[in-house]
C-alpha cells in the first residue's frame, strides 16, 4: 500500500480518537474509577498491596498482572502526590488508543471497504465505557490482539509471542481464548508439531509464572488456615454465579447483545448473516474461533458487557469482509453511537444489577453512557468509603477461605 494511502488511513485513527477523547474529558474530570463495584474492588486490592504487602485479590480467580500494575501507578501517584484516580483514568484512555491503533492494523492488512465499522467499534457503548473504567477489559484485548497480530504477520518472535500472551492471560484469565486461536493459526501455518508444541508450552509456562507469586503470596498469608492442602486452591477457578437460573442466564445472555449495536443495528446485523459464506468464516477463521468462545465464556456468566469486549471487536472484523450497501453500513452506525446518549429499550426488570423477573417495556432512556456517568456519580458520592470498605471486604473474604468453595 502506498505512503499516501497509509496516511490516509491514519487519518481513522486520528479522527476517532479525537471524538473519543472529546467524549472522555468529562469522565476524567469526574475522577470516578467506574460504574462498576469491580473498580471498586480492583481499588481494594492495590490498597491491600500497597500498605500491606499482601496479595488479596480484588475477585477470583484474581488479575494479578492489572492488579500489580495499578499498584505500580498507586505508588507513583503516592509519590509524586498525584491524584490516583486522574492516573488510572489516563492509563485507561492510553489503552483505548493503543486498541485504537491496533484494530486499525487489523483494517488496513485485511483491505477494508469498510472503514466505517472502524467507528462503529471504537465509538460504541460497550468499547467506550470499557475504556472509561478502571477495569482490565482493554488492557487485556490489547495484548490479546497484539498476540494475534504478531502471530500472524511476525511469526519468528518465539518467546515475544508467548509472553504477550501470557500478559493478556494474566490481566484476565479468560484470554486464554487468544491463545487457542493462535494456536489453531501456528497449526494451519506449520507442518512441525514441535513448532507448535513448543508454542503452547512456552505461553503455558509464562501463563503460570505470572498466576504462581500471587498464589504462592495468597496461600501463606490467608489461605493456609482454612484450606487444608494447597490443591484445594483450585476452588478460585469455580467462576459461575449459581445465583442464575438456567432460563435467567439465557435471558440475560441474549438481551446483553442488544447494546453491541442498538435494537435496530442489531436487527440490521442480524440480517446479514445471510450473505455469510464459507469464505467469510475461513479468511477470518481466528477472529470466528475469538467470536464464538468468548459468547460461551459469557454464557457461563453473564454480568458484565465488557466481558464481550473481544466478542464485539471480532464480530466487526468479521463484518468488515462482506460487502454491503453504504446504507446499511450507515443505519449500524448511528444505531450504535447514538446509543451512547439515546437508548431504545423493549424490556425492564425487577431489580436493576440483581434482576429475577423481566417484561416487555417500550421506552427511551438515557444512552448507555450516559447511564454509566451518572452511576458513577451516584457511587462517587461515597467513593471514599467504597475504597476502604472494598479493602476490608476483601480481607474478610479471603481470610474465611476461598470465596467460590
Amino acid at each position: 500500500m502506498s505512503q499516501v494511502k497509509v496516511n490516509q488511513v491514519k487519518k481513522h485513527f486520528y479522527l476517532v480518537s479525537l471524538i473519543q477523547f472529546l467524549i472522555f474529558i468529562p469522565f476524567l474530570l469526574q475522577r470516578f474509577v467506574g460504574a462498576d463495584w469491580d473498580s471498586y474492588a480492583l481499588v481494594g486490592t492495590v490498597i491491600n498491596l500497597y500498605n500491606d504487602s499482601i496479595y488479596l485479590p480484588s475477585r477470583p480467580p484474581g488479575f494479578p498482572v492489572y492488579e500489580y500494575f495499578l499498584t505500580i501507578l498507586y505508588s507513583i501517584s503516592d509519590i509524586f502526590n498525584i491524584n490516583f484516580e486522574f492516573l488510572f483514568l489516563v492509563n485507561q484512555f492510553l489503552f483505548v488508543l493503543a486498541n485504537n491503533y491496533l484494530i486499525l492494523l487489523f483494517f488496513y492488512r485485511l483491505t477494508s471497504k469498510n472503514f466505517l465499522l472502524y467507528y462503529v467499534a471504537l465509538l460504541s457503548p460497550i468499547y467506550l465505557i470499557s475504556g472509561f473504567s478502571v477495569i482490565d477489559y482493554h488492557a487485556g484485548l490489547f495484548f490479546g490482539l497484539l498476540g494475534i497480530y504478531l502471530v500472524l504477520y511476525s511469526p519468528n518472535l518465539k518467546y515475544s509471542i508467548p509472553l504477550t500472551f501470557a500478559i493478556s492471560a494474566g490481566l484476565r484469565l479468560s484470554n486464554v481464548i487468544f491463545i487457542l486461536a493462535a494456536l489453531l493459526i501456528v497449526q494451519r501455518n506449520s507442518s512441525d508439531f514441535k513448532i507448535v508444541l513448543r508454542f503452547l508450552l512456552t505461553t503455558g509456562i509464562f501463563t503460570i509464572f505470572i498466576y504462581l507469586p500471587g498464589y504462592i503470596s495468597l496461600w501463606d498469608t490467608t489461605l493456609s488456615s482454612k484450606l487444608a492442602n494447597p490443591s484445594d486452591m483450585f476452588c478460585v477457578l469455580n467462576l459461575t454465579n449459581t445465583d442464575h437460573t438456567f432460563y435467567g442466564r439465557i435471558g440475560r445472555f441474549i438481551l446483553k447483545q442488544l447494546d453491541f449495536f442498538g435494537i435496530l443495528g442489531t436487527l440490521v446485523v442480524f440480517g446479514l448473516f445471510s450473505k455469510f459464506r464459507f469464505e467469510n468464516i475461513n479468511k477470518n477463521y481466528y477472529f470466528f474461533i475469538i467470536f464464538i468462545l468468548f459468547e460461551i465464556s459469557f454464557l457461563r456468566l453473564p454480568t458484565e458487557r465488557g466481558h464481550l469486549l473481544p466478542a464485539f471487536i471480532s464480530l466487526v472484523i468479521i463484518l468488515n469482509s462482506l460487502d454491503f450497501k453504504k446504507i446499511t453500513l450507515l443505519v449500524i452506525f448511528i444505531s450504535t453511537f447514538i446509543g451512547n446518549f439515546v437508548y431504545l429499550s423493549i424490556y425492564d426488570v425487577d431489580q436493576p444489577d440483581s434482576a429475577t423477573e423481566i417484561y416487555f417495556n417500550l421506552q427511551i432512556k438515557p444512552g448507555l453512557l450516559i447511564q454509566d456517568y451518572e452511576k458513577r456519580e451516584e457511587k462517587g458520592k461515597d467513593k471514599d468509603f467504597y475504597y476502604y470498605n472494598s479493602y476490608y471486604a476483601i480481607q474478610n473474604v479471603w481470610i474465611d477461605g476461598c470465596p467460590n468453595k
